[in-house]
C-alpha cells in the first residue's frame, strides 16, 4: 500500500508560528503588525498570513485595524474571569462524568494518558524558566479531561478558547513556584480520579481553579463560580 504523507499547509505553519509568538509575548500589545511584514519574515505569500490572522482574530487573540494591519488583543481581567468560569463549567462536568459515568476502558485510558502527561511535566517543576514547555503539558492535562467525554460540542468550545487559555497560563507561570504548585494541584486531581472519588476530585479541581484565579488576579471569581460546583 502506498504511503500518503500529508503536508502541513502554509496557513497552518503560519498560524502555529503566530500563536506561539503570541503565547510567549513575542508579539506585543500596542504594536501594529502587517501581513507583508510576517510574509517577508517567513518567506511565504500574504495569503496564508491573512488566513492565519483571520483564525486568530476569530479566537479573540488579534484585532484587525482597517487599512493599518493588525495588533494583539490584550488579555483583560474580564477575559480571565470568563475563562475561569468556562473552565469550571466544562472541566467540572468532565470530571463528574469521568468519575461517575465513564466506562472502564475509557476511564483507564484517560487515567493512563493523564499520568503520562503528569510524568512528562515533572522535570519542569523546579525550573521556573521553562514556562512554555510546562504550559503545553498543563493545558494538555486539562484537555484530556474534556476529550474523555467524547462530547463534540464541549470539545469544540474548549478548543476555541485554548489559545487564550494557553496565553493566560503561560503568563501565570511566571509567578514564583507556580510550576510546583500547579503540578501538585494536578496530582491531587489525578489521585482522586484514580479512586473514582467524584467529590474529592471536584474539591481538588476547585482548589486548582481558586489558585489559578488568584494568580490571574481575579480571585473573586471563585465565589461566583460556586453556583457551578
Amino acid at each position: 500500500m502506498r504511503n500518503v504523507i500529508k503536508k502541513v499547509s502554509y496557513k497552518e505553519q503560519v498560524y502555529q508560528y503566530l500563536k506561539t509568538a503570541l503565547i510567549k509575548g513575542e508579539l506585543r500589545t500596542g504594536e501594529i503588525y502587517s501581513e507583508q511584514q510576517v510574509a517577508d519574515q517567513l518567506n511565504v505569500s500574504r495569503t496564508p498570513v491573512r488566513e492565519a490572522v483571520m483564525q486568530l482574530t476569530n479566537e479573540g487573540m488579534l484585532e484587525v485595524l482597517a487599512n493599518r494591519g493588525w495588533t494583539v488583543r490584550p488579555v483583560s481581567e474580564d477575559d480571565l474571569r470568563e475563562i475561569i468560569v468556562a473552565r469550571i463549567a466544562i472541566e467540572g462536568y468532565s470530571i463528574r462524568w469521568l468519575t461517575a459515568e465513564a466506562l472502564e476502558p475509557v476511564w483507564q485510558e484517560t487515567l493512563a494518558r493523564l499520568d503520562t502527561v503528569q510524568e512528562q511535566s515533572r522535570p519542569y517543576i523546579a525550573d521556573d524558566h521553562t514556562h512554555y514547555e510546562f504550559m503545553k503539558l498543563d493545558t494538555e492535562f486539562h484537555t484530556l479531561l474534556v476529550a474523555a467525554t467524547e462530547n463534540s460540542y464541549l470539545i469544540r468550545i474548549y478548543e476555541q478558547m485554548r489559545t487564550k487559555l494557553e496565553q493566560a497560563i503561560f503568563t501565570s507561570l511566571h509567578h514564583r513556584r507556580r510550576h510546583a504548585e500547579a503540578w501538585e494541584e494536578h496530582a491531587a486531581i489525578l489521585s482522586a480520579l484514580e479512586r473514582r472519588d467524584e467529590a474529592d476530585a471536584m474539591r481538588a479541581f476547585m482548589v486548582h481553579m481558586r489558585e489559578t484565579a488568584r494568580v490571574f488576579g481575579v480571585g473573586t471569581v471563585y465565589r461566583s463560580a460556586r453556583m457551578l460546583h
